[in-house]
């Protein structure tokens, strides 16, 4: 299947295809790491900066275009993440790209997607692209809500030319690797109670490596709220108690309550460490408002880290502006630039002592792991 072209754009000045295989960063120990972060790249709103470590002065590694239009922000990626081999990967414009952390102002493209999932090989990303299924799924009896046909490849970050991609049934969007398989949300029907708003009622669902088809229903009428290289956390709709987000081990094919937390229930999206063991996500309770949790998923604690001003007035099934490197969870504070860090392995949280100056578009990339 030929993968769709994104939209044309001007071409991005730091978005410039690598030749040759990177220098790839990565972490070989299993046991969990609490050493401080170094080397914290982020986007500060209009160019890359650089911190030593928390405390250190910004070092700018690109500068903000002389050319770029007030609140422009050439360098904004989407579910941007980092990997544990070190790479950061997200999504510009419409193109995967990778970088490193040593580098961020060089990115690599590997090719068009709309949205993007880790692989169970290291080094590796899977891409995500879509056609209208108006076209695409022409002749089938379909939900309403079915809106795009999904086919996935898997790139290198190195940006050396992969395997080519395939198309999904339609109906079928992917979600995330595993041991045994693409894992995928089908559309099963479109619930009548929502009116026009044409929600579905979908079944997460493991797909046959050769014939891309579900072999095995993981999950009935739920819908997923986070994914990660071995962790898909869904929420079960019918679930009328405590205990309705379940975490599946996509490598030991196993599923775990989260653990409960004191201050409030998990609820909407989160992020998931790049190990599967540690999960930050927003807390809802008429008394723990803004606050953000992090769920070790692994030995069932949960630590709340309390209020936070991201949080206020958010959709609790939008994203959390935080970023994972290894134990360590970063958190900038987009209404003042307050930077902070909690290393999840030790329990230590560390705020940096003075604001960064940054615009309502900075992110957090993640830290150098050498």
């Amino acid at each position: 299947m030929t993968a769709v072209t994104p939209r044309p754009r001007a071409a991005l000045p730091w978005l410039a295809a690598v030749l040759g295989a990177l220098v790839l960063t990565g972490c070989s120990s299993d046991e969990p790491q609490a050493a401080p972060p170094r080397g914290i790249v982020l986007n500060l709103g209009g160019s890359i900066g650089i911190l030593d470590e928390i405390d250190s002065p910004v070092k700018i590694a690109a500068k903000r275009p002389a050319d770029a239009k007030p609140g422009e922000d050439i360098y904004t990626l989407t579910e941007q993440s980092q990997l544990s081999s070190g790479e950061i990967v997200g999504i510009d414009d419409g193109t995967l790209v990778s970088l490193e952390p040593v580098r961020p102002e060089r990115a690599t493209v590997l090719g068009p997607a709309v949205t993007w999932f880790p692989s169970q090989q290291e080094h590796k990303a899977w891409a995500v692209t879509e056609q209208p299924a108006p076209t695409a799924c022409a002749g089938e009896d379909l939900p309403e809500s079915v809106t795009a046909r999904y086919a996935v490849r898997q790139h290198n970050l190195s940006g050396r030319p992969g395997p080519e991609g395939y198309a999904l049934p339609c109906g079928i969007r992917p979600l995330a690797d595993s041991a045994q398989g693409v894992i995928g949300l089908l559309t099963m029907t479109d619930d009548s109670s929502a009116g026009n708003a044409k929600k579905a009622r979908t079944d997460v669902v493991l797909l046959d490596a050769k014939t891309h088809r579900p072999t095995r229903t993981l999950a009935r009428n739920a819908s997923v709220v986070s994914t990660g290289p071995s962790r898909v956390i869904w929420r079960q709709e019918d679930c009328g108690k405590s205990g309705c987000i379940t975490a599946y081990d996509t490598a030991a094919n196993k599923n775990t309550p989260l653990p409960d937390c004191t201050a409030g229930t998990p609820a909407g999206r989160g992020v998931i460490s790049a190990d599967g063991r540690w999960y930050a996500t927003a807390l809802t309770t008429t008394t723990a408002a803004n606050h953000l949790a992090v769920l070790d998923l692994a030995e069932g604690d949960c630590k709340d880290l309390g209020q936070q001003a991201n949080l206020s007035g958010t959709d609790l099934d939008g994203p959390l502006e935080v970023a994972w490197s290894q134990t360590n969870l970063l958190t900038l504070d987009t209404t003042n630039g307050a930077l902070a860090n909690f290393n999840a392995a030790s329990g230590q949280k560390t705020d940096r002592k003075s604001n960064l100056s940054i615009t309502g578009t900075a992110q957090i990339w993640g830290t150098n792991l050498n």
